[in-house]
């Protein structure tokens, strides 16, 4: 191979944009928090206070 870096330069591992990750995560967190408050009894405690 004439080009010693061909390798090197085109089999780069891609950067892409996370953005769409980082709303997954923020989504996967805000539903296991609920889910532990939901089995924690958190929320029957609220509508109890609220009622």
């Amino acid at each position: 191979m004439e080009n010693k870096n061909f390798y090197r330069e085109f089999n780069k591992p891609i950067h892409k944009n996370n953005s769409d990750d980082k709303f997954l995560n923020i989504f996967i967190g805000v539903t296991i928090l609920a889910l532990s408050l939901l089995s924690y009894g958190f929320w029957d405690a609220i509508f109890q206070w609220i009622s």
